[in-house]
This record gives structure tokens, C-alpha cells and sequence, in this order.
């Protein structure tokens, strides 16, 4: 009956669970301290072997290690020490699965409101779907967990985005437009004219375009401003005009 409730989108009794947050502690401490424990046997054995081994005569290299020499021609020790590893395996899975879980709970799990937790104890006194011995959970206030998804904030739209778009796709085309009228206007000062306009209106499209006011630094958008100035005053001595 209980699951059946829960089953129900429309029901207002929405699913809390424990997440057992102090139990999850202490069975990764405890895997932990096992994991340490396997650690420093297999340092030992380690230890002993690297002893029984013979030591190299005076200009011979130490011959590298084997796993398949110890599983072929290994001692007892060596053996003791592959059963050890295989120990050590299976206990670290355990921990980096109980690890792994504990965070993405950690993470993912939204803490249950206390408005579900009094409609879930309030449908518990009136329909009683279990003992009550087993809805004790709900006294944990703390530790309780809501499932489901998070709901998902809507896009905002923001202000003055089409006006950023524009500017951004027509930089390009006015800064090279000083290059179409120096051959409409005649004078060497008109055309500086010309390319001061543009260089300031382009100033002002880098300083309110965040896209592009964040491509560079203030400095570099500065030197390049200069730049674009100079060659185009440099352009507008050199291009005839009408006669």
C-alpha cells in the first residue's frame, strides 16, 4: 500500500529515505583500516623477499622482477604474496564502490523539506500502510533525502543579447569599411575623420560586448586600437582620389 502511494506522482506523500550519512562513515572508516592494514602486510612481504634474494656480484645489475618468475619458480613467500594481492583487490573494489556511492549520494541528494516530512508522518497516522517500529526513519530529520529530479531552472533571457549579436557579427564590416570610402572621400583629413568615427564606435562595441571585451586584456585591446588607427591613417595617405 505504502509503495503504491509512493508510486503516485499526484500523491502529496513524496518519497524520503535515509541516507544513513553515520552508517556510510563507518564502514568506510572501517574499509579504510582494512585497506591500511593489507597495505602495510604486503610492505612486509615485500620486505622479505627483497631479502632472500641473492645479492648481485660486484658489477652485475639486481635481475627485475617477475610475476611470472614468482608464479613458475616462486617460494612460498612469493605465493603468500600473489593470494595477498588478490586480498587487496577485492577490498579495494569494495571501498571504491562504497566511496563512489556515498559521494554521488552526498552530492546529487536534495535534503527532504519538512512540509514532506509532516505530510509522509501524517499519512503514516491515518493510513497505517506499515508497523510503526518500521517508520521510525522519519525521526531523522537530518538524515533524510528526497528523491527525485532537481527541478531545472528556466533560461533567462538577457537583456540586450540581440543587440550583442549584431554588433558582434558587424565588427568585422566596420572595420574594414574605411577602406571602401577612402576612395569616395578626397582629403587626407576626411578620411582620418573617417577612421577615428569607426575606431571609436568599435571602442565602444569591444567595451559593451562582453564576448568580445573578454577575447583580451584592457592593454592589448588598447595596442591593437592604436594599430588599427595607425595602418588605416598610414592607408588613407596612400589611396588616390577622384580627381
Amino acid at each position: 500500500m505504502l509503495a503504491v502511494e509512493l508510486s503516485n506522482e499526484s500523491s502529496p506523500v513524496k518519497p524520503l529515505y535515509r541516507k544513513f550519512e553515520f552508517l556510510n562513515h563507518r564502514i568506510l572508516l572501517h574499509l579504510q583500516d582494512e585497506l591500511s592494514e593489507l597495505e602495510e602486510q604486503l610492505r612486509t612481504v615485500d620486505e622479505i623477499i627483497a631479502q632472500m634474494e641473492p645479492l648481485p656480484s660486484t658489477g652485475q645489475k639486481r635481475p627485475p622482477a617477475s610475476r611470472r618468475g614468482d608464479a613458475f619458480s616462486g617460494s612460498e613467500i612469493h605465493h603468500q604474496r600473489t593470494a595477498l594481492l588478490g586480498r587487496i583487490f577485492l577490498k579495494t573494489e569494495q571501498y571504491n564502490r562504497a566511496l563512489s556511492s556515498f559521494q554521488s549520494i552526498a552530492k546529487d541528494a536534495r535534503p527532504a523539506e519538512k512540509e514532506n516530512v509532516e505530510t509522509y508522518k501524517e499519512y503514516m497516522k491515518t493510513k497505517f500502510p506499515i508497523h510503526e517500529i518500521e517508520t521510525r526513519f522519519l525521526h531523522h530529520n537530518a538524515d533524510l533525502i528526497a528523491l527525485g529530479h532537481t527541478p531545472t531552472q528556466q533560461a533567462v533571457p538577457q537583456p540586450g543579447l540581440p543587440f550583442q549579436t549584431a554588433a558582434l557579427t558587424s565588427l568585422p564590416i566596420a572595420l574594414m569599411l574605411p577602406l571602401l570610402l577612402f576612395a569616395l572621400i578626397p582629403s587626407l583629413a576626411g578620411r582620418l575623420v573617417v577612421t577615428a568615427l569607426i575606431g571609436v564606435g568599435a571602442f565602444m562595441v569591444a567595451a559593451t560586448v562582453e564576448r568580445v571585451r573578454d577575447l583580451m586584456a584592457v592593454r592589448e585591446w588598447a595596442v591593437c586600437g592604436a594599430v588599427y588607427v595607425l595602418v588605416m591613417a598610414g592607408v588613407a595617405g596612400c589611396v588616390p582620389g577622384h580627381a
